[in-house]
């Protein structure tokens, strides 16, 4: 008899809710796929590990291998993360700074001051040689920014004085490497899931801040100066709020939340002065819910509660707290991220976006994780037993959310990876997929100074982690499996022999290892199923030295695809490919199925 074809392109990821015979109808869905993320050109893609920064010579910013890393966020070239009771800087994961340390040092002569006055008075100073306008000040333990500077010995404060004083050693915040060493430590005694805000601030890299429910909000700058760098470290003082647990940049401010004492709270600086909590354009406001997190989206700020959702806006004026919701909370603000013009967030039903609607000024919020139900119930079900942490990789519209569980090991590690895209029909939409055996507890990603995005992590082995790169998790195998749903090709009644499959695959590298499997009719026990087939050797050709430009494609073969003899017959069948190695990432894009029709059921 003569064959038939069938054709399936791989697009819709992970379906876990739809009904068999729905399925039928998007062959191309996946129901395992694990390890794999939706290519935003197209077809299920195995995604790439991660690997200790800074190599084989890597270190634990502590130097302490079992000291608790507590956060981590790029900044300035490199990676600050908290770790123990430190807080350390590195720009090649292998010499690490400690930065939580005085850096200020006393300059020459004493200086008065008065109570209510923003002038500073010096005798045998050099104002103008040891200080510059935005410098960091330390008169009588308190900490001022220079407004202005007179003279030698006449300078201008950013605010005015509390208490009159005199005689009395000025210092400037700012010091080379070499001086952290014997600097004098500031300890973040029980830091845990520290958040970082960055302020565009002078300087290249602007100053971040630091906060994590038990400490004070600390800054952090470097600054290069004469090609060097120079560090700058201090604690805000009050009226600072103590001890925040969350912060974001918002209308060029600080906004900070999540204090012991007043957790339905927000917190905000004076405009262009982070460190200022008792300027005049300075305030707070209560939601009268708890706060688990604070996101920019567009001109406003959504503030996630509980059981409620709220956006600020009108900072500059009077300020303005609407409800979007009070029948929707954030589980865990770790979850919450920008990406595809939304914000998306873990609410008790799944994930869920803030969106802006084609109304003015309004905000609707949206679930988007309905096909990965199960998952998401498994983990809302025992979200006490992880920790949450996300991320976005920017290059390709993705989110990722990862849960650990302390004491778990590497493979039992999970994470939802979701791409944004559009689909046939123009309609965005995330595609899912699991991921498995990704060992972190933090993550973050950002836009480094030459405006390449970075994505780092950690767990509880103490290094740092460069994230979506190289083909092992720190050394172990990728274990990726992508299932097909059972396939009819339009007839469940019709017997279908299959002779022969095309899977078009798209190797980055060398891959020698994948393998299909089919098993037919929802793999009953009654029917014979074959074993699984080497899909063969794959490896990405080049026709560098050899192309003529404008016909030949450099890097690969433009439709690689692999043709495989296979056996058995059935109603339906479902296809498997599943690779458990260290070789090189690949994208299964599609299928062709050739096979000969049967007796009818």
């Amino acid at each position: 008899m003569p064959t038939q074809g069938a054709s399936i392109t791989v697009a819709g990821g992970l379906d876990l809710v739809s009904s068999s015979h729905a399925l039928f109808r998007t062959p191309g869905a996946a129901t395992i796929l694990e390890n794999f993320e939706s290519s935003t050109t197209g077809g299920y893609r195995r995604i790439n590990g991660y690997t200790k920064w800074g190599g084989s010579n890597s270190a634990a910013p502590s130097g302490t291998l079992t000291d608790v890393i507590t956060g981590l966020t790029p900044y300035a070239g490199g990676v600050v993360a908290c770790q123990g009771s430190g807080i350390f800087w590195s720009d090649d994961g292998i010499t690490w700074l400690q930065i939580n340390k005085d850096t200020y040092v006393a300059k020459t002569g004493t200086v008065a001051v008065s109570a209510g006055s923003a002038t500073v008075t010096g005798t045998g100073t050099l104002f103008t040689t040891e200080f510059a306008v935005n410098d960091r000040i330390q008169i009588n333990s308190i900490n001022y920014r220079v407004l202005s500077i007179t003279s030698d010995t006449v300078l201008t404060l950013d605010s005015n004085v509390q208490t009159t004083a005199s005689s009395q050693v000025v210092k400037r915040s700012g010091v080379l490497g070499s001086a952290l060493a014997s600097a004098t430590t500031i300890t973040r005694s029980n830091q845990t899931n520290n958040q970082f805000a960055t302020f565009e601030s002078d300087g290249a890299y602007g100053s971040l801040y630091i906060v994590d429910g038990t400490n004070k909000i600390a800054e952090f700058q470097v600054r290069v100066v004469g090609g060097v760098n120079n560090y700058y470290f201090e604690e805000l003082a009050s009226p600072a709020p103590s001890n925040p647990k969350i912060c974001e940049i918002f209308s060029e401010r600080l906004v900070v939340a999540g204090q012991t004492t007043s957790t339905s709270t927000v917190a905000y600086s004076a405009r262009l002065k982070p460190y200022d909590f008792e300027g005049s354009s300075a305030g707070e406001i209560d939601v009268g819910d708890i706060i688990v997190g604070i996101k920019v989206f567009r001109n406003s700020l959504i503030i996630f509660c509980k059981n409620s959702i709220f956006e600020l806006t009108s900072l500059d004026s009077t300020p303005i707290i609407k409800s979007i919701t009070k029948n929707i909370g954030c589980v865990n603000g770790n979850s919450i991220q920008e990406i595809g013009g939304d914000l998306i967030f873990l609410a008790p039903d799944g994930l869920r976006t803030v969106a802006g609607t084609a109304r003015i000024d309004d905000v609707e919020i949206g679930s988007i994780s309905r096909k990965i139900l199960p998952l998401i119930n498994n983990l809302l079900a025992n979200i006490q037993q992880f920790t949450i942490s996300s991320m976005v990789i920017r290059e390709r519209s993705q989110y990722r959310l990862f849960y650990h569980k302390s004491g778990q090991g590497q493979s039992g590690q999970l994470g939802i990876i979701g791409t944004f895209k559009f689909d046939s029909n123009g309609v965005p939409a995330f595609e899912w997929s699991e991921a498995k055996g990704m060992d972190l507890k933090f993550c973050a990603s950002e836009l480094n100074p030459q405006n390449q995005e970075v994505k780092f992590g950690a767990n509880e082995n103490g290094y740092i982690y460069e994230i979506d790169k190289g083909n092992n998790f720190d050394g172990a195998n990728i274990n990726a499996r992508f299932q097909t749903p059972d396939m009819d090709y339009g007839d469940n009644g019709l017997r279908k022999s299959l002779y022969a499959v095309k899977a078009n695959i798209k190797p980055e590298g060398t891959q020698p290892d994948l393998k299909m499997r089919i098993r037919y009719d929802f793999e009953s026990t009654d029917v014979p199923q074959p074993g699984s087939v080497n899909v063969g050797s794959l490896a990405a050709t080049s026709n560098f030295g050899n192309a003529v430009y404008g016909t030949s494609t450099y890097g690969a073969v433009t439709l690689p695809s692999k043709r495989m003899i296979v056996t058995g017959s059935g109603f339906s069948n479902n296809f498997r490919f599943f690779s458990n190695d260290t070789n090189a990432a690949y994208a299964v894009n599609g299928l062709f199925v050739s096979f000969i029709a049967g007796g009818r059921r």
